[in-house]
């Protein structure tokens, strides 16, 4: 019964342990670049400056880097092929290339994929 006793007030004592190495985090503002690059590349249409303080809990946006990020996010994601390859997938058309120069050329690209990937699930 004692090396019970021993064995649970070890098991217990070493469950409250503290990891010198714990991440602690500490309060930095937004990447604001990072977040319009984010919400481009997921296919997010960009947000007003209201939305991204509510979204991020900084009232002081950095309006011109999220839009360099977003127009960064937008030269990877809204090129032919990887919107293909989106249509392929069965998702639906990026809101973030609706304003870009070659949208139609996007769009088309996007429908041939979903087209394709219609034709083999009914194949299957």
């Amino acid at each position: 019964m004692r090396s019970f006793a021993i064995a649970l007030l070890s098991l217990y004592l070493s469950g409250c342990q503290i990891n010198p190495y714990t991440f602690h985090p500490g309060w930095t503002s937004p990447d604001w670049f990072g977040a319009g690059k984010e919400d481009a590349m997921n296919g997010i249409p960009v947000k007003d400056n209201s939305a991204l303080a509510d979204n991020y809990n900084d009232p002081n946006v950095d309006r011109s880097e999220y839009l360099r990020g977003y127009a960064e996010g937008q030269k990877k994601v809204c090129v032919e092929d990887f919107i293909h390859a989106w249509g392929l997938a069965g998702k639906s058309f990026p809101a973030s290339c609706n304003a870009t120069e070659n949208a139609d050329k996007l769009r088309a690209a996007w429908e041939r994929g979903s087209d394709e990937s219609m034709k083999a699930s009914r194949l299957n």
